[in-house]
């Protein structure tokens, strides 16, 4: 096999392959191989005839297409590999050139390429801090947020229900006189002031109590997802079976023994500042790689091929209607309901936001790319190994069994990991910290 390189400009390479005499038959036998059962002959069994048979009956060029077929993949990774390409797309053959069994096989073929491209300033960006240090505050915070998760429903008599409170509740619907599908339910739990009901239901529920019946007047919102209730008036008819209200754990070392693996309540603290931090330093740090790549972006022109922002797209636009499914809405009633809203976006409206969408995905995924091909970091077996221990930790297994199944391709993603962290260390350390904004009291 040699090939020619014949130009390459505006992301496209132009390549001349031409495939060898001896490497040409091969790919002939192949594709008798395969095809030679598609051919009766008369005096032979199907699929038996010999290949000079076949091509004395049809011509000589009777396997040249699939030998090319054959030919192709292997002649073309070795054309790539020799000229050092990047594609982005399936090749496509512009030009057979010649084809013969005594001369091989030359053709041309263009292929879309990864552009080449200068990457914008990126170091001495402004960030904010990065750091942070939790307060008595956000402690005390966390240890509320743990007492109501840790929370007990004690049912109350005669006492009104607030928010907060859980009521068990019978409900009817009705939209007139007539009811409705999904408007009936039986001893259902409803906590007041979550918002999981129509606006408004729950707010006509506080301050009743336990055996109480009440009407519910609410009217369906213009964009409910029923397209036969919205803006309808409604009543519902409510029977209140029980309220329930919360009963927090006391705070004492106890309660620290039962939630956590410390002894203490001061242990548990600690342990908590700690989290906190931790949290809240990679929140940090995510946002302030957010802000840097954005800005990198921003400073780098890159001429993206229109097949990398297509394919981009469709994979943008099928997980977006695979989150409205998973909410139980077809796509297009969504898009519907959508175009009926004051803003009136419609379907083609919101395929181009998935492409916009899209084209910030690609480049900055090429920046990324950029980024880590520029500055090179290397990845120890020390790095690795720690690394494998925490996916190992992960997946609840020991690290001598995670190894064992441990494919090519998991390690590559596993180095890939490492030296984007790494890249993203770098990118914090040399960008310039920048004073929060206070706000004015």
């Amino acid at each position: 096999m040699s090939s020619i390189l014949d130009k390459k400009e505006n992301n496209v390479a132009t390549i001349t392959i031409t495939v060898t005499a001896e490497d040409f038959s091969k790919a002939l036998d192949a594709a008798y191989k395969k095809n030679r059962g598609k051919f009766n002959i008369d005096g032979f069994r199907k699929g038996k005839a010999p290949r000079r048979i076949i091509e004395n009956r049809y011509g000589e060029g009777v396997f040249f297409e699939d030998a090319l077929d054959e030919a192709f993949p292997s002649e073309y990774e070795k054309a790539i590999e020799e000229h050092n390409l990047k594609p982005v797309n399936m090749p496509a053959m512009t030009k057979l050139d010649s084809i013969s069994k005594e001369e091989g096989a030359t053709f041309t073929i263009e292929v879309e390429l990864e552009p080449e491209f200068e990457l914008g300033e990126y170091k001495g960006i402004e960030i904010y801090s990065t750091e942070y240090e939790a307060t008595d505050k956000d402690v005390e915070d966390e240890l509320e947020r743990v007492r109501e998760q840790n929370a007990r429903l004690i049912s109350v008599e005669d006492t009104e229900a607030k928010d907060g409170d859980t009521v068990i509740i019978d409900f009817d619907g009705y939209v007139g006189d007539e009811p409705f599908e999904g408007g009936k339910g039986e001893n259902y739990p409803l906590v007041l002031g979550s918002n999981s009901f129509i606006p408004g239901f729950e707010d006509q529920l506080v301050g009743k109590k336990a055996g109480e019946e009440t009407d519910v007047n609410v009217t369906f919102p213009e964009e409910y997802h029923a397209a036969e209730l919205a803006g309808k008036d409604s009543v519902f008819k409510v029977k209140i079976h029980e309220v329930k209200a919360k009963e927090l754990p006391e705070l004492d070392d106890d309660f620290a023994a039962d939630i956590s693996e410390f002894d203490t309540l001061d242990e548990y603290k600690e342990s908590l500042k700690k989290t906190i931090k931790e949290q809240r330093e990679n929140n940090l740090k995510g946002a302030a790689i957010n802000t840097i790549i954005e800005e990198v972006c921003k400073n780098t022109e890159i001429d993206i091929p229109k097949c990398m922002i297509d394919r981009k797209t469709e994979d943008v636009k099928a997980q977006f209607e695979q989150q409205i499914m998973q909410s139980g809405i077809d796509p297009k009633t969504y898009y519907e309901i959508m175009k009926q809203q004051n803003d009136g976006k419609n379907e083609a409206d919101f395929d181009a936001l998935f492409v916009e969408q899209a084209e910030h995905d690609v480049k900055q995924d090429l920046v990324l790319n950029k980024l880590m091909e520029v500055e090179s970091f290397d990845v120890s077996d020390e790095e690795k190994e720690a690394e494998y221990e925490n996916f190992a930790k992960a997946y609840n297994q020991k690290v001598e069994d995670f190894k064992k199944v441990l494919d090519e391709a998991t390690e590559n993603y596993i180095e890939n990991f490492i030296k984007q962290r790494k890249l993203f260390d770098f990118l914090i350390e040399n960008a310039k910290v920048k004073e929060e904004e206070k706000e004015e009291k």
